[in-house]
């Protein structure tokens, strides 16, 4: 994943290559990618990874569960790094 990318832009590319590989056969896809993804993350997300490694099952975590943890944790990241700018403005 390049450091300009959004989790929402990588999640998209990810669920395409996954629904041509199942359409073509691929078993135990989810397991394999939710690993791939976990190993291609930014740096800025090696925390969240560690954290995901530590309290979930990977052999059970569907791809889609993965992604929608990662854009929360962007989603808050991103809030909390603007809000200091916004207060500042609003004063």
């Amino acid at each position: 994943m390049k450091e300009s990318k959004l989790i929402f832009d990588f999640s998209t590319r990810i669920l395409v290559i996954g629904n041509h590989m199942k359409r073509n056969g691929e078993d135990g896809l989810d397991v394999r990618v939710v690993g791939k993804i976990l190993r291609s993350l930014d740096k800025k997300y090696n925390h969240i990874g560690v954290v995901i490694k530590e309290s979930k099952d990977l052999d059970d975590m569907m791809i889609d569960e993965l992604l929608g943890l990662l854009q929360v944790h962007e989603e808050r990241f991103g809030r909390k790094k603007k809000e200091p700018v916004e207060e500042v403005v609003q004063m």
